[in-house]
């Protein structure tokens, strides 16, 4: 019936918030103003990972603590977390844990302290 996640959409608050994810390779394939809307849409894609980013200023913050139903964080697969540190060094991380299975992962906060985690395969 499913055959995988088509993609992910994410709001962020301003342009700059697309530089974490084009650090870790996405390229953008399309751009729409969307002036009913009152924002940016933008199609970001790396291999097979896909994501719908709005640009919009005015969307409120999202609240963490405590963390509300909904969509809790994206997961990204890695082969190496301390090379995925490196890349986003600017940006606010936890420390590196380790799963059950013995896999190390970190989780990073976007501009928008947004949390994204990075999964050692």
């Amino acid at each position: 019936m499913l055959d995988g996640i088509n993609h992910v959409a994410l709001i962020v608050s301003k342009e700059e918030c697309l530089d974490f994810y084009r650090k870790l390779g996405f390229v953008e394939t399309s751009r729409e103003f969307r002036p009913d809307k009152n924002d940016t849409l933008i199609m970001m894609e790396n291999g097979s990972a896909v994501l719908e980013v709005f640009i919009r200023e005015d969307a409120p913050l999202r609240h963490c603590k405590p963390e509300a139903y909904g969509c809790r964080h994206i997961a990204f697969n890695v082969d190496d977390v301390d090379e995925i540190l490196s890349v986003l060094k600017d940006y606010e991380c936890q420390q590196i844990r380790t799963n059950k299975e013995g896999k190390r992962f970190v989780f990073v906060n976007d501009l928008d302290h947004q949390p994204v985690e990075f999964l050692e395969k």
